[in-house]
């Protein structure tokens, strides 16, 4: 291949383009799959990350951030939902020597090219005597 050739295709603007393509098309052809997660009843939801938290006074607590299909808006169904994935989900809080732990649940709201999602979160606590606790419960 003549030098001249290989010049022009190792320009920064070529590279800078190739790259782009490359990645564009990973994305596009690449499957975003997120692991689905069999409930007590049967019903699955997908999990998009569990991660700890470390806050500034000392407390820690793990996070469980998944989908539902469920309106955040019909707050009684969501909460039975949470309940249920929380009698899971505790066992992973615990297994972190955790005394917090708190589900972020998000609903995609309408369809097309935008979509609103909306979400809420349930914090849970564990007390002294051992029992957790939601932390929207009234006292």
């Amino acid at each position: 291949m003549p030098r001249g050739i290989l010049v022009k295709l190792f320009k920064p603007r070529y590279i800078l383009i190739g790259l782009l393509t490359v990645g564009v098309l990973t994305w596009w052809l690449y499957p975003r799959h997120h692991p689905n997660t069999t409930l007590p009843s049967g019903k699955q939801i997908n999990i998009t990350s569990i991660i700890p938290m470390h806050f500034p006074n000392g407390d820690n607590a793990l996070i469980l951030n998944c989908e539902t299909d469920i309106s955040i808006d019909d707050k009684e169904n969501l909460r039975k939902e949470v309940d249920e994935i929380w009698s899971i989900f505790k066992k992973n809080v615990e297994a972190a020597n955790m005394t917090n732990g708190i589900i972020r649940i998000t609903h995609p709201e309408g369809s097309g090219p935008i979509t609103l999602i909306k979400g809420y979160g349930f914090g849970f606590v564990k007390g002294a005597d051992g029992q957790w606790r939601s932390q929207d419960e009234k006292k």
